[in-house]
Order: C-alpha cells, then sequence, then structure tokens
C-alpha cells in the first residue's frame, strides 16, 4: 500500500472514530454505543463461523448497518464495516 493511501485511509477512519466520539459525547443514555458493541461481538462471531461464501458476514453487516442508521449513523456500508472490524 502506498504512503499516501495509508495515511489518506487512516484520516478517513480518525474522522469516522471522531464522529462516533462526539456522538457518544452527546448522548446520556447512549443507544448507539451500546448497538455498536453487540453488532462488533455479533460481526467477530460471524467473521470466526462464517463458511467460504460470506453470506452470513453480509447478513450481519447488512441488519446491524440498517439498525445503525435508524439510530442516527450517517457513513455508509463501508464505513460501518471498517467500525466493527477497529481492533480485530
Amino acid at each position: 500500500m502506498h504512503r499516501e493511501t495509508f495515511i489518506a485511509k487512516l484520516t478517513e477512519i480518525r474522522q469516522t472514530v471522531d464522529q462516533l466520539l462526539a456522538q457518544l459525547q452527546a448522548s446520556e443514555h447512549d443507544i448507539f454505543a451500546a448497538h455498536l458493541y453487540r453488532s462488533r461481538r455479533e460481526y467477530r462471531l460471524d467473521c470466526d463461523h462464517a463458511g467460504k461464501s460470506g453470506k452470513q458476514i453480509e447478513r450481519c453487516l447488512i441488519s446491524t448497518f440498517k439498525v445503525a442508521e435508524t439510530i442516527g449513523f450517517k457513513g455508509d456500508y463501508r464505513q460501518w464495516q471498517e467500525l466493527l472490524r477497529i481492533g480485530d
């Protein structure tokens, strides 16, 4: 990976994390944080037990992304996937 591409990707991830941090700090009872925690756990389990096609992982991503959107997540599908992968 080129250095510039890597820096751009890290900057994008940092902006997403900063947005999430602002959302977390803004709410008293944070439904989004709870959903993100559950979604990351579910995503990790699905990745560990998924078959070759990856359909189980995609179903997990789609279902948790739709819920995140209703809660107020402003990113797109791939940004949601990156959030679920952080720390892996």
